[in-house]
């Protein structure tokens, strides 16, 4: 089994859209009800009046230079609570923030010894 992406449910698809696509740097592909982002397993969905209640999940990317990363991200004044780079035990360095839904965004990179 093979996990085939992320879709993001809301009633704002266009708002999302040029959120992620700064953040990920790509451009969307589709219309205000759905787009998605080529190479990024990441799509956005507004299902009309069967919106669920709950919403919120964590997207998490690996990323080869956590450092410019970091800089990139606060560089482009989207984001109200950017973490501090932070070492966790299980190995990697990592920092997030909240897309404007309220969906957590953690960029991550292994630690390598």
């Amino acid at each position: 089994m093979k996990l085939n992406g992320v879709c993001i449910v809301t009633s704002d698809v266009s708002r999302l859209a040029e959120f992620y696509k700064r953040v990920l740097r790509t451009e969307p592909v589709g219309d205000d009800f759905h787009v998605s982002f080529e190479g990024k397993n990441l799509a956005i969905w507004n299902p009309g009046d069967k919106t669920p209640k709950t919403q919120h999940m964590i997207l998490m990317y690996y990323v080869e230079d956590i450092v410019t990363e970091y800089n990139r991200i606060r560089e482009l004044d989207i984001v109200t609570e950017l973490t501090e780079l932070v070492k966790q035990p299980w190995g990697v360095i990592a920092f997030s923030f909240n897309d404007p839904q309220g969906n957590g965004v953690h960029f991550l990179q292994p630690i390598v010894n």
